[in-house]
């Protein structure tokens, strides 16, 4: 036996999604709650499921990316699909999610994987359509936004690059003494992510998906370069890991706070600082929710700088009495961008992880992509920038992890494979870029001169009669 299965109990009975279940099954009126047979049983722990005889697929994770992956998957036509999670459905790192869905990501296709996770929520409960507000508290991170802008606005998602009053107007509880811009994202919403994990699962096990909580993965069978079997004699040609080794664990944090003597408005938008690497969102439109701990900053060791940050931009907080502090961990990937395509060397082990605390935002988009690559043999968007082929067995060594994670989260600079002549490069104006592990120089700015791009482009006359053409 490869596998050992602890025991297989049946999904508890959960909230009805509103358009991707069809309406079977039968009502428990005393809960107002839908069950969706055969897959899902309402017994709860006392009743179980028989082990099936064989799948065709196996996913290893019940939080919202396995959930997505199994509900794109049976969407498809896909049968003997196997969801398998070792505790409760969404127990994990989803249940601590902070429910924040942003298209605000640094490449195109995060910022579509999010777009699409966005419009599938809608479909499965009623989401907050609060907003967000990403503050830049210098010109550098104020022209990053104004790019991000210009990219979502070809996209055709809703944005507006505004001033300081604006978002004072839009969040009155935000201190905009320091800031130069914000970027508005009227789109962006707050869900609850057990309700759209649960939701997913149901309609994945209404399309035939077979569910299986509290059963233990520990091995997966390899013979001869392809995945063989999931547990005892079950074959699998095809299966999805919701883990992988080119991550490290971190830690993320968020603290609540009581309510306060101003409630905020039902539709204040969302704030994300990331100059000061905090959020903070309104919990039922009346308790914020920032990372850190106000109250007890002197406590907290190393948040105590978040804590700091907190009350810097949110002096109202000052008064607060904290509820809560959660301190959980996360799984981060070198480049921050999360790991999705089949394991080179193994064929039949496709991996979608490391998702950077944004696994809500990208596990609607990212498991529809990663469903089409294993029907078609490829995605319907260029997934380039996350395949995991990108990385080596260099960024699988656990001491490459651990200080590149620390250089990515804390933007220390740290570099496990410094080149030789790093010091004399950098004093020339290097500018660095990592490559399989390795620093390396990608382009030199000469000192007390700034990068500019010349583009040359084909003369043409303006309807006054001038000509231009070079563009700075």
């Amino acid at each position: 036996m490869c596998s050992c299965v602890r025991s297989s109990r049946a999904l508890s009975p959960v909230l009805r999604p509103a358009r991707l279940l069809p309406q079977t099954g039968y009502r428990l009126a005393s809960r107002g709650l839908w069950t969706s047979p055969p897959s899902l049983a309402v017994g709860g722990d006392s009743t179980l499921l028989p082990l099936p005889s064989q799948a065709r697929v196996v996913i290893c994770g019940g939080g919202i990316v396995g959930s997505s992956v199994a509900f794109h998957l049976a969407k498809l036509g896909w049968t003997d699909i196997v969801l398998l999670e070792q505790g409760r459905l969404g127990a994990g790192t989803t249940r601590l999610c902070a429910g924040i869905v942003s298209v605000a990501k640094p490449i195109s296709i995060e910022c579509q994987m999010a777009n699409y996770s966005n419009g599938l929520y809608k479909g499965l409960e009623e989401e907050t359509g609060t907003g967000s507000l990403c503050l830049a508290q210098n010109q550098d991170r104020f022209l990053s936004l104004k790019r991000l802008a210009s990219r979502l606005k070809v996209m055709g998602i809703s944005c507006n690059v505004i001033k300081p009053k604006e978002v004072a107007k839009l969040h009155p509880h935000v201190n905009i003494h320091d800031l130069v811009g914000a970027l508005h994202l009227p789109g962006d919403a707050v869900v609850s992510p057990p309700d759209i994990n649960h939701a997913l699962a149901v309609a994945a096990a209404a399309h035939g998906v077979q569910i299986l909580e509290r059963t233990t993965v520990q091995q997966v069978l390899v013979e001869k370069g392809q995945v063989t079997a999931g547990w005892r004699r079950i074959e699998a040609p095809s299966s999805v890991n919701s883990l992988s080794t080119v991550l490290d664990s971190g830690r993320t944090s968020w603290g609540q706070a009581s309510e306060m003597k101003d409630p905020l408005p039902p539709d204040t938008p969302v704030l994300m600082d990331m100059d000061g690497r905090i959020y903070a969102r309104a919990l039922a439109g009346r308790r914020p929710k920032p990372a850190g701990d106000p109250e007890h900053a002197g406590g907290l060791g190393p948040l105590r700088a978040d804590a700091q940050c907190v009350l810097r931009r949110m002096p109202s907080l000052q008064s607060a009495e904290i509820h809560q502090l959660v301190n959980c961990p996360e799984s981060f990937t070198p480049d921050m961008r999360c790991l999705m395509g089949e394991t080179p060397g193994i064929s039949g082990y496709f991996v979608l992880a490391g998702m950077n605390s944004s696994g809500l935002a990208f596990a609607g988009g990212a498991g529809k992509y990663l469903a089409e690559w294993m029907t078609y043999g490829y995605p319907t968007a260029n997934v380039w920038p996350l395949d995991i082929k990108r990385f080596g067995n260099l960024q699988s060594s656990r001491t490459f992890l651990r200080h590149r994670v620390m250089e990515v989260m804390r933007e220390l600079a740290v570099s496990c494979g410094r080149v030789l002549l790093y010091d004399r490069l950098d004093t020339q104006g290097a500018r660095w870029m990592e490559k399989h592990g390795f620093e390396r120089t990608k382009y030199f700015v000469p000192h007390g001169k700034t990068c500019c791009l010349w583009i040359r482009v084909k003369p043409s006359t303006s309807p006054t009669g001038s000509t231009s053409s070079d563009r700075k």
